[in-house]
């Protein structure tokens, strides 16, 4: 048994080829046809769209203009050369990049969105409009590679609408940010361009390394410690209210793939809103993870200001899932001292530590909240912890993990002090204590719980909670099979909302349907918002 388990860590550790994104070395057989022929059909078409007396005929002038289009753009985008050369192999130019044109120069690959493997097709969103769907990938660094601050591993996608555009002599070629430019004038019209907000999301999971290192993130903290951080999808914007994403246990910030997907659909959410997402090393203890949220959140919070006012910043919006929940409520509650006496009887001058453990409690224990974010929601969040870590399976997963040496020390020394306090005795005496890990934090009996509980939600901040039922439909009994309604029910909140749906709540449409109302209602109560 132990050789079979050791065999299936292997397997998950295994990181076997990177993904690339589409490339196209030969042109595509159904798109062979001369390029003549296909430019006068798809300038014959721009003529109709731009045409309003002849609006019935639209229509088919759409579908006929985008068929054009996507063979011409293949002609483009395939074969040897850069793109302005095979762009004037077929008596095109392409376009002066722009604020709301993207700059080919800086992508490092452009492909239409029908390239891209698509997650959940029931959840695929889709805009019909002029133009072909497209995805600009820009890449970064793998896991572990730096780069620069705030920016996602691997890459950023970018959601652009190919367009060929017929009012000059020679047709330009241009590639619309969608996330900014909802139409593009033709003729006298201005027409709607087509978007598949899907492909972008999908493709940057595809890319991105975070999603399959959720067990090595447990197991082996210490090699993705300088993954903890935030990423922003979008250059920071003063204008947009960040919503930051903050994931759980065994999970990265892809829990929110479909959040984001289904998001990413909404004009409104594009135009209000900026999203933060945040990763961390989730096998160690939960309050060492808030204080490294809490340290980070503010490095983003400085960075922000520098770039603009914070009027938006100050109203910070934070999703919550599980174990991420207890990060963001510990990181925006005032602790007085709970959870300082929860943990230590000994006055905190008093104790016999080292100064780097000292450091270590003050900043995890006795701490000043965060005052930007304005609305929390939590979702199937273990507020007094979750009775699975406490069963013997659980128990050994926890023994697995190697937390980092850096914070072993530190750990251990402290854990040790609070022992003996416990018991009264000296730390000689506590030789069987082991360092703390999430999973062993996340008992109903951790000290942690103990010192949370008695910190009331500050209230200053409007606070949601949405959690899973696994269909016993008697909400007192209810769990969504790791956290039960007793644990995830906390008080007091604008709203609560039990789903059907076990512990990856995220997922569940209801719950993204949730999310929706209530960024809507934080726009209408922060008056950003008309209907």
């Amino acid at each position: 048994m132990r050789i079979q388990l050791v065999l299936f860590v292997v397997l998950l550790l295994c990181n076997c080829g990177a993904p690339q994104p589409p490339v196209c070395h030969v042109l595509p057989f159904g798109s062979r046809a001369p390029a003549s022929s296909i430019l006068e059909n798809a300038r014959k078409q721009w003529e109709i769209l731009g045409d309003s007396s002849k609006k019935s005929e639209w229509p088919a002038a759409e579908t006929a203009y985008n068929d054009a289009v996507k063979i011409l753009f293949d002609k483009i985008r395939c074969g040897p050369g850069d793109w302005s050369s095979r762009a004037s192999n077929i008596g095109t130019a392409l376009s002066a990049p722009s604020p709301t044109n993207a700059n080919l120069a800086k992508v490092d690959a452009l492909f239409p969105a029908t390239a891209v493997k698509i997650h959940s097709k029931d959840r695929c969103h889709i805009e019909p409009g002029i133009g072909v769907p497209a995805v600009a990938w820009t890449a970064t660094t793998p896991v572990g590679v730096p780069r620069e601050k705030f920016y996602p591993p691997n890459g950023q996608p970018r959601n652009i609408t190919v367009i060929l555009d017929f009012s000059t002599p020679v047709p330009q070629w241009h590639f619309p940010k969608r996330w900014v430019k909802n139409d593009f004038q033709v003729g006298e019209n201005s027409q709607h361009l087509a978007a598949d907000w899907t492909a972008p999301v999908d493709f940057f999971w595809f890319m991105c390394d975070l999603d399959d290192l959720r067990i090595q993130n447990v197991i082996i903290p210490e090699r993705f410690t300088e993954e903890t951080g935030l990423y922003f999808l979008q250059p920071y914007d003063p204008e947009k209210i960040p919503v930051v994403m903050v994931h759980g246990l065994v999970s990265s910030p892809d829990a929110y793939r479909d959040i984001l997907n289904d998001l990413s659909a909404e004009s409104w959410f594009r135009e209000k809103y900026q999203v933060w997402l945040y990763n961390y090393p989730t096998g160690t203890p939960w309050l060492y993870n808030a204080l490294r949220f809490r340290q980070i959140m503010g490095e983003a919070g400085n960075y922000a200001r520098r770039r603009g006012p914070d009027e938006n910043l100050k109203k910070m919006v934070i999703l919550s899932h599980s174990m991420g929940g207890l990060l963001t409520r510990t990181a925006v509650s005032e602790p007085g001292t709970k959870l300082y006496h929860a943990h230590f009887k000994t006055p905190f001058k008093d104790l016999k530590i080292k100064p780097e453990t000292r450091l270590l409690i003050k900043e995890g224990l006795l701490y000043e909240p965060l005052t930007d974010p304005k609305r929390v929601v939590f979702m199937a969040v273990p507020h007094r912890g979750s009775p699975m870590a406490n069963f013997r399976g659980t128990a050994f997963l926890s023994n697995l993990i190697r937390l980092p040496k850096t914070l072993t020390v530190g750990l251990l020394d402290a854990t040790l002090q609070s022992a003996a306090d416990s018991i009264q005795a000296d730390t000689s005496e506590t030789s069987a204590v082991k360092p703390p890990t999430a999973i062993s934090t996340l008992s109903p009996k951790s000290l942690g719980f103990q010192g949370l509980n008695q910190m009331p939600l500050p209230k200053g901040i409007t606070f949601h909670s949405i959690m899973g039922d696994k269909g016993h439909g008697d909400k007192e009994r209810s769990s969504d099979g790791v956290v039960p309604y007793w644990s995830s029910h906390v008080e007091p909140v604008a709203s609560e909302l039990i789903v059907d749906s076990n512990h990856s709540v995220p997922n569940n449409q209801q719950a993204s349907d949730e999310v929706k109302r209530i960024l809507r209602l934080h726009l209408k109560e922060e008056n950003m918002l008309t209907e």
